[in-house]
Parts: structure tokens; sequence; C-alpha cells
């Protein structure tokens, strides 16, 4: 606290202080004393006051800083009311019991909202998994069934199985370092497995996939990446352009890992778009002009890879195309 605020607080002491004294010497004067016996007096009055308002900015002073110092060393701030110095005066137990009272209603709010928050997540979690079991029965039995309407139903079960997948790791993101087992992934049966995950979407959408170059293996976790490979193979194709669809997935070793890259010759972003991709909800003007765009799976993958210890970066050309780029750091560097 400044001195200069202090003073501000003390306004109207200072005020009674200054007119108290104007006051009583002119009714000393009236009385026939000299200036200077006025002065001195007043230098009595004033001196003693100036000490006693010193020594309160000063007390003040220090037992805030010392608040402070209790409140920057705690970890957990909400528990300060517990710890600090009881009060001494009766102002201040007063008003100390009254902050507790209120930090005490509100760790049971927050604590009443976390609880609810928990329990959604797993009830959704739970919800997941059961519409799960319907999502692969229709898969098992269109693939038992080889019909061209069989196929269309087998794309649209893939794309429910997406979004499926989407609200899951959603509603894991908070927790997401309870989940992850982290391995040595080859990118190549990643990115596969990725492709088998919606082969009927990528056939339907006649899409050509070319992996010739992509080789070597990364420490991450396997269903992580598999779904965050999906994610970007989905909106490659959902932004098509006009040519038919190619998308290209490559490797390339680096000084402090591989980075892997997916690209498309798809419609591409804006300049004035790209730093905002991975904004949640963000659709830009490829997604306006469409009627499915959620604004989600680029924002869950940079989160996921934020977990990961792992880049994620995107280039593109508008009308051109688009490629994403993975960074993954050598084992030495990864952050788990």
């Amino acid at each position: 606290m400044r001195f200069s605020d202090w003073l501000r607080d003390k306004r109207a002491v200072l005020l009674v202080c200054f007119a108290g004294a104007l006051f009583f010497s002119a009714l000393l004067w009236l009385f026939g004393l000299e200036a200077g016996e006025i002065c001195l007096l007043i230098i009595c009055f004033l001196l003693p006051a100036a000490g006693l308002l010193l020594w309160d900015w000063l007390r003040l002073r220090k037992q805030l800083s010392h608040l402070r110092s209790v409140m920057d060393a705690l970890d957990k701030k909400y528990l300060f009311a517990e710890i600090v110095d009881a009060p001494v005066s009766a102002w201040e137990k007063a008003y100390f019991d009254l902050m507790k009272s209120a930090m005490k209603a509100m760790t049971e709010e927050v604590s009443y909202a976390n609880r609810q928050g928990r329990e959604y997540r797993e009830f959704i979690e739970q919800w997941i998994h059961e519409m799960k079991v319907p999502l692969t029965a229709i898969r098992l039995i269109c693939e038992n069934h080889k019909t061209e309407e069989a196929r269309k139903i087998l794309t649209q079960t893939e794309l429910l199985m997406q979004g499926v997948e989407r609200v899951l790791f959603y509603a894991r993101l908070g927790s997401v370092e309870k989940d992850y087992l982290i391995t040595e992934v080859s990118l190549r049966a990643c990115v596969s497995e990725a492709l088998a995950q919606n082969k009927q979407f990528l056939i339907q959408n006649n899409v050509c996939v070319q992996m010739d170059t992509l080789t070597g293996t990364v420490y991450s976790d396997a269903k992580w990446l598999q779904f965050m490979l999906s994610q970007l193979i989905v909106n490659s194709v959902k932004y098509r352009g006009a040519q038919p669809p190619v998308i290209t997935v490559a490797s390339h070793e680096q000084e402090n890992g591989i980075t892997l890259t997916l690209s498309d010759n798809g419609m591409g972003i804006r300049e004035s778009e790209i730093s905002r991709v991975f904004e949640k909800g963000f659709v830009g003007s490829n997604g306006r002009a469409g009627d499915n765009a959620t604004g989600i799976g680029l924002y869950l993958c940079d989160k996921l890879c934020e977990r990961l210890g792992i880049g994620i970066d995107i280039q593109s050309k508008a009308g051109e195309s688009t490629t994403v780029l993975l960074h993954f750091p050598k084992s030495d560097f990864l952050r788990v």
C-alpha cells in the first residue's frame, strides 16, 4: 500500500485535525495569546497526532506485506483464511469472520460444481460406451451384406463413430493425463489404422491416399494419435476442392525428432483465418459455407497435442491445399 493511498483513506481524520487546529488557534488568539505561543501549542498537538498516524501506516504496511508473503507461499490460495494470523481489533475480527464465511460458501459452491461436472462426464462416458455397442453391431451387419445400401449405411456409421469418439475425447479433456499410455508407435501402422476406421467414407468419396515416404516410429499414445489423424483425414475430405481428393501422408527426420505431414488438395484456408483454426468453435468461411462444421475437431487435436508434447502447425493456400504438421520430439525431449 502506497503512502499516498493511505493518506487518501485518512483524509477525513486529517481534515478534522486541520480544522481543529485552526479553530483552537483562533480561540487562543481571541484570549490574547501570542502567535509564537499558539504555534508552539499547535506543534505540541500535531506532532503526537502525526506520529500516531505514521505508526498506523507502518503497522498496516507491515501487516499487508506479511499477508502477501503468506498468500504467495500457498499453492492452494483458497486456504488463506485458514492459516493466516488471527485478527487483533474488533473490526478486523468481524471483517475476517465475514470473509471466512464467504470463502467457505464459495468453496462449497465450487466443490458442488466440480462434483456435478464429474458426474456429468461419467454419465457421458458411460453413454458413449453404450452407443458404441449398437454402432459396432451395425458395422458388422453391413460388412456381412455387401450391397450398395450397406456401404452407404457403413459410411454414415463411421461418421457417427467419429462423432461419438469426438464427444468422448472432449469429455476426457480435463483429465487427459489419467488416460494415456506412452509407447513406441509406428507411424505407418497408426496412419493405416486411422484410414481403416474411415475406409467406407474414403471409398465413397473416391479419396486417393499416398504414403510412399511414411516411415519411422515415435513415442506417443497410439489411441490418441489415431483419433487426431482420423480427425485430420475427415477434415481433408470434408473440405475437398473441385478435384478428386488426394491425401499425402509423409514423415521427415528432424534434428530433434520426426515431423509427420498430412497434405491434401482441398479448398484450403484463408490466410486471415490460419491463426484461428485451433480456437474452440471456430469454423471459418469454409465451415460456414457447409452445414456440418463444429469447430471442435482441430481444437481437440491442438489440446491433445499440447498434453502429449507434440507440436502442431497448419500451412495452407486458399483454393489449393492444406498441410498439417505434427512435430514429435525425440524420447529425450518427450514431456510426460
